[in-house]
């Protein structure tokens, strides 16, 4: 995949697209805007020609760079000043990007009807564009790989990356907390890349296209911080005091792609459809949480490696986790939830290892879903781990497991508990109790010892423990366990003390 070691092209449109807007705005103003917020971070925005007639700025070689070094180049610039105060901003028909350092090359963006328009919005800039395709077309190499040392010959990789239908607006508004924003709507996004490594004889084409995407990213940068400025975990812990905070929220519909790789090692190919998702996250000085959902995926995938193809389906996923960042005298929210419905896989990749049909066939199912309150200081324990201190120890408080099950196989598993912790002795001491039921586990290892993946010792060993920790339920080959916790670290299984 792309590479790209000029890393300045992201920051530089982020300041560049920024400033104190007038009630008015000119084309003069934003150009020179642009030019001012480049010099802070050491950029230099100009233009072999410029020429202002009658409220339209015409721009001629643009360059976007840090100084003396290559960078983003756009033929030529149109800047129309509009009777509403905002200023339309058209784009020419080149726009380039020289690369610098190991990876060689070049970047460009093919457009169809690109056009921005900036506006005065909360005391800021807005930025609304639309287009109907965006292509970002790279053709670059970078050094390979070499387990010997001598040279490797370079890596080649060039692809296409689209955007169809594309809408949104990006804003920059001053405050206390300076705020930037990101709404972009597609109506597609796929890409079409290639990667040619000789040192790995290894050869590699990927497609993808996925319909509907829709993203919004909001950053809050409190005034004492300058973009790129934090260098350490106590600049970040002191951002975050201060008000640093990240959220984002996303969501896409059907995908489709392939891949085909020809390998000395692996030759493969695979193909992969999946249903719609979307996701969102959050990051400030109170909780980090992530969550990400999607309706379900097929994959298939095959090669003369493998006796037989391999296909994959899964209906819905979900995944979630949520903690506190900074340790207060309050304990915050944790929580995690993973599920996984319906995974199955074909009747030729079971028969690779049950030929007879021993086990069931019957798709699997995982649910997690974990929570409770702890005390944690994330930002500490990075300075810790940076340092080779002593990492603050999270302080849990609670812990629920409302749900922890697992079917497979015809098999399954289901837990359930709470606990409560002391934490006055230094260390967590949990008090509580969990419950726990297993079904079809002796069938499960008949199974496993028919299809000869479990010897009848192996066996023995496994049906001695579930003797010895669970206790035979109301239904046929069903094993029940209590698990508690009590005050002095007493551990006990059905009323049997362990520890």
């Amino acid at each position: 995949m792309f590479r790209m070691t000029s890393c300045f092209v992201a920051p530089a449109f982020v300041v560049l697209m920024g400033g104190t807007a007038h009630a008015a705005l000119t084309a003069d103003q934003v150009w020179q805007s642009w030019k001012d917020a480049a010099a802070t971070v050491g950029l230099e925005v100009t233009a072999a020609t410029e020429n202002s007639d009658g409220g339209v700025l015409t721009l001629n070689g643009v360059s976007i760079a840090p100084t003396g070094t290559p960078g983003i180049t756009i033929s030529d610039m149109v800047l129309t000043e509009a009777s509403d105060g905002s200023v339309v901003i058209e784009p020419g028909a080149d726009i380039g990007l020289d690369l610098a350092g190991e990876t060689k090359g070049s970047a460009k963006v093919v457009h169809e009807g690109l056009v921005l328009t900036a506006r005065e919005a909360e005391g800021g800039v807005a930025y609304d564009f639309t287009a109907d395709k965006l292509d970002v077309v790279y053709d670059t190499t970078y050094p390979g790989m070499t387990f010997d040392g001598s040279a490797a010959p370079d890596v080649a990789s060039k692809g296409t990356v689209t955007l169809a239908d594309v809408s949104g607006t990006y804003s920059d508004t001053p405050g206390t907390n300076r705020t930037f924003g990101l709404d972009i709507a597609a109506g597609m996004m796929g890409y079409d890349t290639s990667l040619d490594d000789p040192s790995l004889s290894l050869k590699q084409q990927t497609k993808s296209e996925t319909a509907d995407i829709s993203v919004s990213f909001d950053l809050a940068l409190p005034s004492s911080m300058q973009l790129g400025s934090m260098e350490s975990a106590t600049d970040f812990g002191t951002a975050l005091q201060e008000g640093l905070s990240v959220s984002f929220a996303s969501t896409q519909g059907a995908t489709s792609g392939s891949m085909n790789q020809e390998s000395d090692v692996m030759p493969m190919s695979f193909t992969i459809a999946a249903g719609g998702g979307e996701s969102s996250g959050v990051l400030n000085k109170d909780a980090f949480s992530i969550k990400s959902t999607g309706t379900g995926m097929e994959i298939e995938t095959s090669s003369a490696m493998m006796p037989a193809p391999i296909k994959v389906t899964s209906g819905p996923i979900e995944f979630a986790m949520t903690s506190p960042v900074i340790a207060t005298d309050v304990a915050g929210d944790f929580g995690l939830v993973m599920k996984l419905s319906q995974f199955s896989v074909n009747e030729e990749a079971w028969a690779m290892f049950d030929p007879t049909g021993a086990l069931p066939r019957d798709a699997a199912d995982l649910a997690i879903d974990i929570s409770g309150k702890t005390k944690m200081d994330i930002p500490a324990m990075i300075e810790a781990n940076e340092t080779g201190g002593m990492p603050p120890t999270p302080a849990p408080e609670s812990l629920n497991i409302t749900e922890m099950t697992l079917k497979v196989a015809g098999a399954a598993l289901a837990g359930t508990g709470a606990f409560t912790f002391d934490n006055s002795m230094g260390v967590p001491m949990p008090i509580g109790e969990a419950n726990v039921t297993v079904t079809g586990a002796n069938a499960l290892i008949d199974g496993l010892i028919a299809t000869g993946l479990v010897t009848q010792e192996d066996a023995m060993g496994a049906r001695m423990m579930m003797g010895a920790f669970m206790s035979p339920g109301a239904a046929p080959d069903e094993l029940t366990s209590k698990i508690e916790a009590k005050p002095g670290f007493e551990i006990y299984v059905n009323g049997q003390r362990i520890q």
